[in-house]
């Protein structure tokens, strides 16, 4: 019976098409966090903690200088890859995951979490 309203309930959810609530934090980029969230970014990756990915705001934070950042994050992000990090692995997002334009607005959103200390 349980197991029978988890799943009625998920169902319902579903079939309702409804969205996750985007976060105070982040919403005046609710755009890109649905962005994130619809692309299943938030699965490895969270704001504010690791998971099995690092905390957008350590890779935003690790990239400041950098004035190659978007460029290598566009790659990461099409490519995958694993090391720079952890040993895990990052999966590839090529352009029938996440088109280009897409993945720059993920990129840019990510590199605007840098918040100094």
């Amino acid at each position: 019976m349980r197991t029978r309203n988890i799943l009625l309930a998920s169902l319902m959810i579903a079939l309702c098409g409804c969205q996750p609530e985007v976060p105070k934090e982040h919403a005046a980029k609710s755009a890109e966090w649905l962005l994130a969230d619809n692309t299943g970014c938030f699965m490895c990756h969270k704001t504010g903690k690791n998971l099995l990915g690092p905390a957008w705001e350590n890779v935003s934070e690790r990239y400041r200088n950098n004035p190659d950042a978007e460029a290598h994050l566009m790659n990461k992000i099409l490519n995958g890859g694993a090391g720079a990090w952890s040993s895990r692995d990052m999966p590839a997002y090529d352009e029938g995951l996440l088109t280009t334009p897409n993945r720059k607005i993920l990129v840019k959103y990510i590199l605007s979490l840098y918040k100094p200390v």
